[in-house]
C-alpha cells in the first residue's frame, strides 16, 4: 500500500483523488485537473506526431505534382514553419500562466487571462497573416526563387501564410486545453485536422475527376484543414469541456494579464527562433562539407526528430504539472516529479537513440541507394547517442524552470551557448580541422551537454530548501491534502 502511495505522490502517473465530500469541495483546482506527467504527455506526443504527418502528406502530394513544386514550397516553408512554431510556443507560454493560476485555485482570474490571450493571438495573427498575404511574392523572391519556382512559392505562401491567424487561435486554444489537463482533447483536434487535410488533398489535388489545382490545391487543403481544426477546438473548449472566457471589467486587469502573458511567452518564443537560425547555419556548414553529408543529415533528421518528439511531449506534460503545483505551493512534489521525469526522459532517449543506431543500415536503405550517403547516415545515427539524451534533459529541465517562473535563464543559456559555442565549434572542427560531418556532431554533443549541465545546475540552485520559497506565488495557498 505504501509503495502505491509513493507512485501516486510522484506525479508521473494519473492516480485517483483520495479525498471526498467536504474536503473535495474545499480543495483547490489542482485536485480536479489531471496532473500526472505521463497522462498529460502521451496525448501531446501523438498530437505532435499527427502535426508532423500533416507536413509529410503535403510533401508527398507536392512530389506527385513536380519536383519544382516540392522544392519551391520547401523553400517558403522555412518561413511558415518558423511563424507557426512561434505561435505554438506563444500558446505554451500562455499555458504556463493559466496552469499557475489554476494551481492557486484562481479559476476566475485564469478565465480572464484566456480572454486577454485570445485578443493577443488574434491581433498578432491578423498582422502576420496580412504581411505574408500581401508580400508573399516579395518574400519568395528574397528566398532566391525565380520564374516557375517563384510562382509556386508565392502561391503557397499567400494562402498558407494568409491563414496564420487560424494557426494562432488554434495554438491559443490548445494552451487552454493543456493547462486544464485536457491534452487528449488537443490530440483529437490534431487527428481531425489531419483527416480533413488528407481528404481535401485527395479531392482538390489527386482525384482524377477533381479540379487538380496543384500547389494551390495543397495550400487550400492546409488552410481548410486548419479552419476545420479551429472550429473543432472551439467546440471542444466551449461546448464539450465548458471552459469559460471572461472579459476583465477593469482595463488595468487587461494590461496586467497581457504583460504577464508576454513576460512568459516572449522568452519562450525567443529561444526557438535563435535555434531555428542556428539550424540554418548548421545546414550551410554541412552543405560546405559535401552533398552526401547534407543528404544524410536530411534523412536522419526524420529519425532524430521523432525521438525529440518523445522528449518534447514529456517536457510539455511536466511543464503543465509543475505549473499547477507551483501555484499550489507544493515544492516537495515538484522536486520529486521533476527528478523522476528527467530520469525517464534521459533513459528513453538513450534507448531510442541506441535502437536507431543499431538499425542504421536498415533505416538508411529505406532512404537511399548511395553507399556514401548511407555510411554518413549510419555515423550520424551513432552520434545521436552523444547528444539526444542531453537534449531530453535540456527540454525537461527547461520546462521545469519555466514553470516555476525562471523563463529568462533557459532562453539566454540556449542562445548564448548555441551561437557562442556550437556554431563556431562546428565550423572550426568540420572545415578548417577537416573532421567534416563528425566535427559538426562533436560540436552538437558539446553544445547539448553543456546546456544540460548549466540548466541542471540552475535548477539545483533555485530548488534548494533555502531558496525554493521564493518560487511560490505570494497568493498561493497550499492545499490541505495531496493532489
Amino acid at each position: 500500500m505504501a509503495s502505491i502511495r509513493r507512485v501516486c505522490d510522484s506525479g508521473i502517473f494519473e492516480c485517483p483523488s483520495r479525498v471526498t465530500g467536504e474536503a473535495e469541495r474545499e480543495i483547490s483546482v489542482p485536485s480536479k485537473v489531471n496532473i500526472g506527467v505521463f497522462s498529460l504527455s502521451w496525448p501531446i506526443f501523438f498530437q505532435l506526431g499527427f502535426t508532423y504527418c500533416m507536413g509529410l502528406i503535403d510533401v508527398w502530394a507536392l512530389g506527385h505534382i513536380s519536383d519544382a513544386a516540392a522544392g519551391s514550397v520547401g523553400s517558403v516553408n522555412t518561413v511558415t514553419t518558423f511563424v507557426l512554431m512561434m505561435f505554438s510556443f506563444m500558446g505554451q507560454g500562455g499555458s504556463l500562466v493559466y496552469a499557475r493560476m489554476l494551481g492557486q485555485g484562481e479559476t476566475r482570474k485564469a478565465e480572464q487571462c484566456y480572454f486577454v490571450a485570445a485578443i493577443l493571438h488574434l491581433v498578432l495573427g491578423v498582422v502576420v497573416s496580412a504581411t505574408l498575404f500581401l508580400w508573399a511574392e516579395d518574400i519568395a523572391g528574397l528566398l532566391g526563387l525565380k520564374g516557375e519556382h517563384l510562382s509556386y512559392g508565392a502561391s503557397f505562401l499567400r494562402i498558407v501564410g494568409g491563414s496564420c491567424l487560424l494557426h494562432s487561435l488554434v495554438a491559443m486554444l490548445g494552451g487552454v486545453m493543456a493547462a486544464n489537463g485536457r491534452t487528449r482533447a488537443a490530440m483529437f483536434a490534431a487527428i481531425f485536422t489531419n483527416v480533413v487535410n488528407a481528404a481535401a488533398i485527395g479531392v482538390l489535388v489527386l482525384l482524377p475527376a477533381g479540379p487538380r489545382w496543384g500547389v494551390r490545391g495543397v495550400a487550400l487543403s492546409t488552410a481548410l484543414a486548419t479552419a476545420a481544426g479551429l472550429l473543432f477546438s472551439v467546440w471542444l473548449v466551449f461546448r464539450r469541456l465548458r471552459i469559460r472566457f471572461r472579459r476583465p471589467a477593469d482595463p488595468r486587469q487587461v494590461r496586467a494579464h497581457g504583460a504577464l502573458l508576454l513576460a512568459f511567452s516572449l522568452p519562450t518564443m525567443l529561444e526557438p527562433a535563435f535555434w531555428q537560425a542556428a539550424q540554418i547555419a548548421t545546414t550551410r556548414i554541412i552543405a560546405a562539407v559535401g552533398e552526401d553529408e547534407l543528404a544524410a543529415r536530411m534523412y536522419t533528421l526524420s529519425v532524430t526528430n521523432m525521438i525529440g518528439m518523445v522528449s518534447s511531449a514529456l517536457s510539455q506534460g511536466l511543464q503543465i504539472a509543475v505549473g499547477h503545483l507551483i501555484g499550489a505551493g507544493d515544492l516537495d512534489r515538484i522536486r520529486r516529479i521533476s527528478r523522476l521525469t528527467r530520469w525517464w526522459g534521459v533513459t528513453v532517449a538513450f534507448v531510442l537513440a541506441l535502437a536507431a543506431a543499431l538499425s542504421g543500415s536498415w533505416i538508411m536503405a529505406g532512404f537511399t541507394d548511395s553507399p556514401e550517403v548511407a555510411e554518413a547516415g549510419r555515423l550520424l545515427l551513432w552520434c545521436g547517442l552523444l547528444y539526444l539524451p542531453a537534449s531530453s534533459l535540456i527540454m525537461t529541465t527547461a520546462s521545469t524552470l519555466r514553470a516555476v517562473g525562471q523563463v529568462n535563464y533557459p532562453a539566454l543559456t540556449g542562445i548564448l551557448v548555441l551561437w557562442g559555442v556550437f556554431i563556431p565549434l562546428a565550423y572550426a572542427l568540420s572545415l578548417p580541422l577537416g573532421l567534416a560531418i563528425l566535427g559538426v556532431m562533436i560540436a552538437m554533443a558539446v553544445d547539448e551537454n553543456l546546456r544540460a549541465l548549466l540548466l541542471t545546475a540552475r535548477w539545483r540552485y533555485v530548488s534548494t530548501p533555502r531558496r525554493a520559497g521564493r518560487l511560490v506565488p505570494e497568493t498561493a495557498e497550499v492545499p490541505p491534502v495531496g493532489v
